[in-house]
């Protein structure tokens, strides 16, 4: 019973970071300008995302691989907008 409800607060986890990451994606569109976002931190917090992948994947634990793949594909576009808005 603990382990559905850690899976359940895992995918509650996920769901709201991958909301930041998008309303930081709306953001940056209605501005037209990443100017104050730091290329460096994305980039560092993109290497961290890709290894917790990997991780979540050697441990083969379903919930884990799939939020963070959803949050990898928008983290992906997040740091996509960044580098295309940059002026």
């Amino acid at each position: 019973m603990f382990q559905i409800i850690i899976d359940y607060a895992l995918i509650v986890a996920f769901i709201a970071l991958t909301a930041d990451i998008i309303i930081q994606i709306l953001h940056i569109t209605k501005r037209k300008s990443s100017r104050d976002i730091s290329i460096k931190g994305c980039i560092i917090r993109s290497f961290g995302a890709f290894v917790l992948l990997i991780k979540f994947f050697l441990l083969s634990d379903t919930y884990l691989v799939i939020g963070q793949t959803i949050f990898l594909l928008a983290y992906i576009t997040y740091f996509s907008l960044i580098i295309y808005y940059r002026k």
